[in-house]
């Protein structure tokens, strides 16, 4: 054509996009690619992106910008600042949907565009409607998607009526489901896929062996969409040079390298206990673990225990007298100084100065003994049960 004024394409995706035309040229015609081993047709030496700041720089050029429908984007942009001049020219190729800019140039010649309620654009440069779609057509589909041949085929851009001509032909000649689902329509697509991965023995022991098929250090999940299908949790690990695994959950803080950190709720519970319930018998609490609702961990005690593990014990005993009268206290362990519950740890706190407590330790009466307690996020609503229950007491003294 020997056109000796600058060509300019928007950037952006542009680029990106004719880099792949480069690329996967042997999806060309047969002509285009006999000639690619001496020049590259998607190779345009002539053609180079634009600076917005040429714009409006004087002289003729040719810009190729999109969307082409100038339905908003760079297109827009220079449509407003060139579409008053008549030495303009506008090319708009293809089909331009209903409410677009470029549907309205190509309904008649306007004068003037609405763009919104509020804002007009004089139009006095020329119109022209270049016939030439860069879409693929029915063919072409149907010749890319017996190429690839896949399990499902879903329809996602075109006008209905074509969508379902095009799908009838996709299931009656290629054997292959297909959908076209409507905006905000959920299409589910059952898949049946077999994942083979390397486990850890610790995973596979856990694991149920008569649901999983294993081996030494391997396993075979199959993934089915059957309610009578069992399954194990554990932890896929994919790692760029080597199997893919699954761990079990205690292994995912050794496997990544790092330092294991426990997050535990503190509370220190002041309980008022009577001078009657504040007993020392020991043979009260050693009945009490043996009974066969707890599983007990008490040491003998020492000849030359002093008063004050005396009294520790004995509150402990009161305390967990009035658990066992308002929880189920199965699987608590008792041990001299401290009870158990899940991860409840309650002891007695003898500590005047501790961070936890919930009063001043000026206003402890002789009866009031405090409780450190502490636990996890995962039994925190338990917990809390306890703690009322602790709250409790003190309302009833």
């Amino acid at each position: 054509m020997k056109l000796k004024v600058p060509i300019y394409f928007s950037a952006g995706l542009t680029i990106q996009a004719n880099m792949y035309y480069k690329m996967f040229i042997g999806w060309a015609s047969q002509k285009i690619k006999d000639t690619s081993s001496v020049r590259n047709t998607y190779d345009f030496k002539h053609v180079c992106p634009l600076d917005r700041s040429l714009v409006n720089a004087p002289g003729p050029c040719v810009l190729f910008a999109t969307p082409g429908m100038i339905s908003g984007g760079f297109s827009l942009e220079v449509f407003k600042q060139w579409a008053p001049s008549e030495l303009n020219l506008v090319t708009l190729p293809g089909y331009c949907v209903a409410g677009t800019i470029g549907h309205k140039l190509m309904s008649g010649k306007p004068t003037k565009v609405d763009l919104d309620k509020e804002t007009q654009i004089d139009v006095r440069c020329q119109i022209h409607q270049l016939s030439f779609s860069p879409h693929t057509d029915a063919k072409g589909i149907m010749d890319l998607i017996g190429f690839l041949s896949p399990k499902h085929v879903m329809l996602v851009h075109g006008e209905k009526p074509k969508m379902a001509s095009l799908r009838e032909r996709i299931q009656s000649e290629l054997r292959i489901p297909c959908c076209y689902p409507a905006n905000n329509e959920i299409v589910l697509i059952p898949t049946t896929p077999s994942v083979k991965v390397g486990a850890t023995k610790k995973f596979i022991r856990r694991c149920s062996t008569s649901a999983l098929g294993k081996t030494d250090d391997k396993l075979l999940i199959s993934c089915s969409t059957s309610n009578e299908a069992s399954g194990a949790q554990g932890i896929l690990v994919m790692e760029k040079t080597k199997t893919a695994k699954i761990i079990d959950e205690d292994e995912l803080v050794h496997t990544l390298g790092l330092e294991e950190h426990k997050v535990l709720y503190a509370l220190c519970c002041p309980v008022e206990f009577s001078t009657m319930e504040l007993a020392t018998n020991e043979a009260n609490i050693i009945s009490l673990c043996e009974s066969s609702l707890m599983v007990v961990d008490v040491p003998t005690s020492s000849t030359t225990e002093d008063v004050n593990s005396a009294e520790n014990r004995s509150s402990l005993h009161s305390l967990l007298v009035k658990f066992r009268a308002k929880i189920d206290c199965t699987n608590i362990q008792v041990a001299p100084a401290h009870l158990q519950l899940r991860s409840f740890h309650v002891s007695v706190c003898s500590n005047e100065d501790c961070k936890y407590r919930m009063k001043n330790k000026n206003d402890i009466p002789k009866s009031m003994v405090y409780f450190c307690c502490r636990w996890s996020p995962v039994d925190d609503k338990f917990a809390r049960e306890l703690l009322q229950i602790m709250e409790q007491l003190n309302s009833s003294c």
